[in-house]
């Protein structure tokens, strides 16, 4: 259950200010060397409380649930270093510091993925004098196991790894490594007329080449010499005149999923096998709005979801502002019945987003960041978390009440789903370095 995700990711890039580094790191009664504080579970009201660990960190976090513990990452500014922490029952289990001479940029990003192994980092910033995309593979308690830069996608499989290779001219190279291999080899490249991007399910990558009037799609195991010839699966031809607005990629199995919406707001997917080839098109009953936005698409055994919001230009008038109104259309796979759902009407005070799609215990899990448009002084601009799990019957709807200057997806395992948040002292301003939440849900 993967969605397409090209790197930068949002979801790493979401501070509220600077958090560089430019004061000494402050700690609270219930300091210690972590810098992590662990909570409880997240109720539809608010957040439980939490003791804060020695506040260490700065934006850009990131977050992951490994081996059943919650892991964070985060720069610490004032050490020029990228580290690397996990945290169990409530308390903090090791730390390490992944990558080093690093140093904060307003547009630095950071993303972590559990692996088999261990862990995946990957951060795009200053590292030892220039700006680059470097991908550090960590051990089940953060010992370095080798690394690399890498290019705009990387992505994660049971029997291994997959990157597109960073070049400024020529075919995009695509490598892979099995999690046993010493070393990746190139299984694909990609033409320079191309945007290329990568899909990952459970043991199959997949290679997704952007053209100007097509989508072609090749599918390999990280441990193949090479992947096969690819195959068209998006062409504009097939739709006549009703040019593409976009198309999603994701993962379900080793399937991948595929929706496209045209400019007339029409929406169609299929699904490629990676035994049995392509399905047809099923043409959806449901059209979007010229100024619906589409910002999540995902799948599972038993649902695909198209999440997507609505302007609503006179739901605050006088304020200068404009509220969106969240929904999303949920398709059973097996019957074809199509369901929108009203996930969160339009806010002058909340402003929702990035969103993504969780695969829960319970089923699948829209959630999203929301900021506040009015701040108290010396607040932090993020509100905290909502969350619909949607089920066959219906939603069911909850909300992490927590301030923070940056709020993360943390995944999902058998015990829930978790967001990692940085956290601003009563009394910061959100220029000091900053303690890590984690909380979990639904």
């Amino acid at each position: 259950m993967r969605r397409l995700a090209p790197l930068p990711l949002v979801l790493t890039a979401l501070a509220g200010g600077c958090t560089c580094g430019s004061r000494q790191p402050a700690t609270s009664s219930e300091a210690g060397p972590s810098g992590v504080a662990s909570v409880g579970p997240a109720t539809a009201g608010s957040a439980a409380s939490a003791s804060l660990a020695a506040a260490v960190f700065s934006a850009p976090i990131a977050a992951a649930r490994a081996a059943q513990v919650d892991v964070v990452a985060g720069l610490v500014a004032s050490e020029g270093v990228v580290r690397v922490m996990g945290v169990g029952n409530g308390a903090p289990t090791w730390s390490a510091d992944a990558l080093r001479d690093v140093s904060w940029a307003p547009d630095a990003e950071l993303r972590l993925q559990a692996t088999p192994t261990g862990l995946a980092l990957v951060w795009r910033g200053p590292h030892a004098g220039k700006t680059a995309r470097t991908m550090v593979l960590l051990g089940p308690r953060g010992e370095p196991l080798g690394g690399s830069e890498i290019g705009s996608a990387f992505c994660v499989t049971a029997d291994g790894l997959a990157w597109i290779d960073p070049r400024a001219s020529g075919p995009a190279r695509v490598l892979a490594r099995r999690w046993s291999d010493p070393a990746p080899h190139e299984v694909a490249s990609v033409s320079p007329d191309r945007d290329p991007a990568l899909v990952c399910g459970d043991h199959v990558a997949v290679v997704v080449g952007d053209g100007d009037d097509d989508v072609t799609a090749a599918a390999f195991m990280p441990g193949d010499s090479a992947a096969p010839a690819p195959t068209v699966v998006v062409r504009d031809a097939d739709f006549g005149d009703d040019d593409e607005r976009e198309h999603d990629a994701y993962s379900v199995g080793d399937d991948l999923g595929l929706v496209r919406v045209a400019s007339s707001g029409a929406l169609a997917m299929r699904e490629l096998s990676r035994t049995g080839g392509a399905t047809a098109w099923r043409k959806l009953k449901h059209t979007l709005a010229a100024d619906d936005d589409v910002v999540a698409v995902d799948g599972d055994a038993d649902s695909t979801l198209v999440v997507f919001t609505r302007d609503a230009d006179d739901a605050c008038p006088g304020i200068g502002s404009t509220a969106v109104s969240v929904r999303a259309l949920r398709i059973d796979r097996k019957s074809g019945v199509e369901s929108l759902l009203d996930l969160a009407p339009a806010d002058c005070e909340r402003s929702p987003g990035p969103f993504w799609i969780a695969p829960s215990p319970a089923g699948p899990t829209i959630a999203w960041v929301e900021r506040t448009t009015k701040l108290p002084p010396k607040a932090a601009a993020i509100a905290g978390a909502a969350f619909r799990l949607v089920g066959a019957d219906g939603v069911r709807a909850g909300r992490i009440d927590q301030r923070a200057d940056a709020l993360v997806d943390g995944g999902c395992d058998a015990r829930g789903c978790s967001v990692a948040a940085l956290l601003r002292p009563p009394d910061g301003d959100g220029m000091q370095p900053e303690p890590i939440g984690v909380f979990t849900y639904p």
